[in-house]
């Protein structure tokens, strides 16, 4: 059965992400996320969780590997894909369960309360080094080679 798609929600690790590689060498990681619902509680002024969803969630191929590399258990994310149902047997015997699934679209840091740096990663699957603060390039701090040095003229 699918659910709808959810788009952009706020989620929490609430354990580390692992990553695995099927017989065909596709790595797929699970991603255990957890989405809260808090609200302010009129009486004592302060924030408190009014409900939980916990959800096993799986990114595939370069973003499954992306995902092991860079997230880890508490780190608050911001994640997209679709949701699904999936019934299993109990390990107690007493029947059957549903558990929620989702299939991870997109996933990155919150920068609410964290911050990040990118790396981005090369069509052959090789992360490059990020930059250090203060070794940004200026595309605007010369002009392009072979370019008209004289001002006066609109460049296009």
């Amino acid at each position: 059965m699918s659910l709808p798609k959810v788009q952009g929600e706020v989620a929490r690790l609430w354990d580390a992400p692992e990553l695995r590689f099927t017989s065909a060498g596709k790595a797929v990681c699970s991603v255990p996320l957890v989405f809260n619902k808090r609200r302010k509680n009129q009486g004592s002024g302060e924030w408190e969780d009014v409900g939980s969803m916990f959800v096993r969630a799986s990114a595939w191929e370069q973003l499954a590997e992306n995902c092991a590399e860079s997230l880890s258990k508490g780190d608050e994310v911001i994640v997209s894909g679709e949701l699904s149902l999936r019934e299993y047997d109990r390990k107690d015997g007493s029947g059957k369960g549903t558990s929620v699934e989702m299939n991870i679209f997109a996933i990155g840091p919150s920068l609410s309360r964290a911050t990040a740096k990118v790396a981005k990663v090369s069509r052959d699957g090789a992360a490059a080094t990020p930059r250090a603060a203060g070794d940004e390039v200026d595309p605007w701090s010369s002009a392009p080679t072979g370019a008209a040095t004289d001002d006066s003229e609109i460049p296009f």
